[in-house]
């Protein structure tokens, strides 16, 4: 177990982040009221980040000492009582400090975020390639010890986002022949992490991050190549759960907020389940309402395993002309919908009834 206090001179509501692998780990979320301390044991230990309400982010190191972590103002870095490593740290990062001490783990963050640095310049396919090679070789050697940091998110996040630098045109050629060489290489980086990342992540894992990378860009076609690309290992596991009925009274509504319940829906209506941690579910139920957006009288209906927010009615705006609804029933969701379901999942539904099929 690990063990700080969090002090603020001011009132702050912040949050405190861990990270295994890929996924992400809420180790304190709320409000701090002025001068007041709190305390945070936890099993986590690693870099862990600080985030405040407004967007403020510092990364903070958590070891086997205990310490106090002082807030002045969120715009303020915070500062340290009884951890040289974070004292360390954030030397380094403002530049009063080289490297040479015996902190190893800060010595490799910082030697992570200059790889990360080292990227705006490139403009070629060979130094794409080089720099590929970079990111492959650093992560390979340090993967455990990146492990509990979100620097292996922002290696991989980074790594794609270096195809955007780069000049894919052959003179002579159309510009067909660039998007094709874009997303070929796409193609080609998701299959190296898949392999670099096979003995400490599970495939699914790899997979739905790099699929977000591109969700979250609104690039869902692109998004969608990767999970036709890499199907055997498109999915997040959960528990095989006999399928949800759904009730003809069930309110659904569109992206407007206009109500309307299941039976007054067409014969020909497909409910996806979806979640927020698994966005193969989400790119997979776009693709699908951009099918039925072509054929007359045929309606999704997304079922969301959390409570519906903006995230899952801003799925509407990447399915043009889709006839796309969601379920807005909370009672009936918590008594009836499990949180931990092998996705995707699409179900059929008889006319008026709302039963299964």
């Amino acid at each position: 177990m690990a063990s700080f206090d969090i002090q603020s001179k001011e009132a702050v509501h912040l949050e405190i982040k861990g990270y295994d692998g890929l996924a992400e780990t809420s180790l304190f979320h709320g409000k701090l009221a002025a001068e007041t301390m709190q305390h945070i044991a936890t099993s986590y230990t690693g870099l862990a980040l600080l985030s405040f309400e407004h967007g403020q982010t510092y990364p903070v190191i958590i070891g086997t000492h205990s310490f106090v972590l002082t807030i002045s103002t969120p715009n303020t870095p915070p500062s340290f009582s009884g951890s040289s490593e974070n004292e360390y740290f954030f030397a380094r990062l403002g530049g009063t400090k080289t490297e040479g001490s015996q902190c190893e783990f800060a010595d490799l963050m910082i030697e992570a975020k200059q790889l990360l640095d080292s990227t705006g310049s490139i403009r070629t396919v060979a130094e794409l390639q080089t720099m590929k090679d970079k990111f492959h070789t650093f992560v390979r050697s340090n993967c455990k010890s990146l492990y509990h940091s979100d620097m292996l998110r922002r290696l991989i996040a980074q790594y794609f986002m270096m195809h955007e630098y780069v000049d894919y045109h052959v003179p002579g050629t159309p510009a067909t022949d660039i998007k094709m060489q874009y997303q070929n290489a796409v193609m080609d980086g998701v299959r190296n992490w898949l392999e670099i990342l096979k003995p400490d992540i599970p495939q699914n894992e790899v997979l739905n991050y790099c699929v977000s990378l591109y969700y979250d860009r609104s690039m869902v076609t692109l998004a969608s190549k990767i999970i036709e690309n890499f199907r055997a290992t498109a999915y997040c596991p959960g528990e095989e759960r006999p399928t949800p009925v759904f009730p003809p009274d069930l309110t659904v509504i569109d992206a407007k907020g206009n109500k309307r319940i299941l039976r007054q829906l067409s014969s020909n209506t497909t409910i996806a389940v979806v979640s927020d941690d698994c966005p193969v579910s989400k790119v997979d139920t776009v693709m699908q309402a951009r099918r039925l957006a072509q054929q007359a009288g045929k309606t999704m209906v997304v079922a969301p395993l959390q409570p519906l927010s903006e995230n899952h009615l801003s799925m509407q705006k990447m399915v043009s002309g889709g006839n796309m609804l969601f379920v807005d029933d909370e009672k009936w969701r918590k008594e009836n919908m499990p949180q931990q379901m092998k996705l995707p999942r699409f179900i059929r539904v008889e006319g008026n009834t709302g039963r299964k099929s």
